[in-house]
C-alpha cells in the first residue's frame, strides 16, 4: 500500500533525510521508530505532501504520491494524526469531527459521528464543547477521530500517545488494537516499545536521516542490544 524507496528531503538547504525507505502493505501496522531528530516527523511529512521530496520515491496505493500536494495525498486515502494534534480549538468537538468528513473511496462501513463516539464516549459527551478546552488527552481524541472520519485507507500518527496520562494512552492503544482487527492499515510513532511490540507487524528504524534497521517484533527481541543503541530507551 505504501512503499518509500530512498527518500531524501530536508529544510531550506539542511538536509535531513538522506535515504529512508519503507514498506507496508494492506491491513499491515508499521512503526517508525528512532531518537528525537533523527528525521521521523519530518519523513511523514514528506510522504503527507507538507515537504518537498529532494529525492526519491513514495507511492500509494500503486501510484506516485511524490509530487502531490497535502490535500492530494489526503485525497487518495491517507488520514494523519499530527504531532502535537492540530486541532480546531475554536470549534465544538462535533464541528471538528465532521470539518473534513468524508468517504470518497466508498468505504462499505464508514466512519460516522456515531461510529466515533462509540470508540471515544468522552467525545459524545463533549459534544458541543470548544475543542480547546479539552484535556490534552480528550483532544488526541479527537485528532484520532477527525482523521477517521475522512475514511482513510491508511491512517498516520505521529507521537500517538506522547505526555498522555496512563489511563488515555491505555484508551489509545485499545483503540489503535480494535482498529488493527479491523485490518486498518496504520503507520504510527511512538515511544513505548513494548505497546508497539505487541500491536505491529512490523517496525522501521531510523537514525540521522536513514533507516539503519527494519523486522518484525520477534526481530525486535533478537536485536535488543542494536535497538537499544538506536532508539535509546
Amino acid at each position: 500500500m505504501l512503499r518509500i524507496e530512498r527518500l531524501q528531503a530536508g529544510y531550506g538547504t539542511t538536509p535531513v533525510l538522506f535515504d529512508i525507505n519503507l514498506a507496508l502493505e494492506e491491513g499491515q501496522v508499521v512503526t517508525l521508530m528512532g531518537r528525537n531528530g533523527m528525521g521521523k516527523t519530518t519523513t511523514i511529512r514528506t510522504v503527507m505532501g507538507q515537504l518537498r521530496a529532494r529525492a526519491g520515491r513514495t507511492t500509494f496505493a500503486g501510484s506516485d504520491i511524490t509530487a502531490c500536494a497535502p490535500e492530494q495525498v489526503a485525497r487518495r486515502g491517507v488520514g494523519l494524526v499530527p504531532e502535537g494534534r492540530r486541532i480546531f480549538p475554536t470549534l465544538t468537538v462535533r464541528e471538528n469531527l465532521i470539518a473534513t468528513a468524508a468517504n470518497r473511496l466508498g468505504a462499505p462501513r464508514p466512519w460516522t459521528l456515531s461510529r466515533v463516539t462509540e470508540l471515544f464516549p468522552r467525545l459524545g459527551e463533549r459534544h458541543g464543547q470548544m475543542a480547546g478546552t479539552l484535556s490534552g488527552g480528550e483532544q488526541q481524541m479527537l485528532a484520532i477521530g477527525r482523521a477517521l472520519m475522512t475514511n482513510p485507507r491508511l491512517l498516520i500518527l505521529d507521537e500517538a500517545t506522547e505526555g498522555l496520562a496512563p489511563v488515555i494512552r491505555t484508551e489509545i492503544w485499545a483503540c489503535l488494537n480494535l482498529l488493527k482487527s479491523e485490518r486498518q492499515s496504520i503507520l504510527i510513532v511512538d515511544k513505548n516499545i513494548r505497546e508497539l511490540k505487541r500491536l505491529a507487524d512490523r517496525h522501521v528504524i531510523i537514525e540521522k536521516g536513514r533507516t539503519v534497521w527494519q523486522g518484525n517484533s520477534a526481530d525486535l527481541d533478537r536485536d535488543a542490544g542494536q535497538v537499544q543503541r538506536y532508539v535509546g530507551l
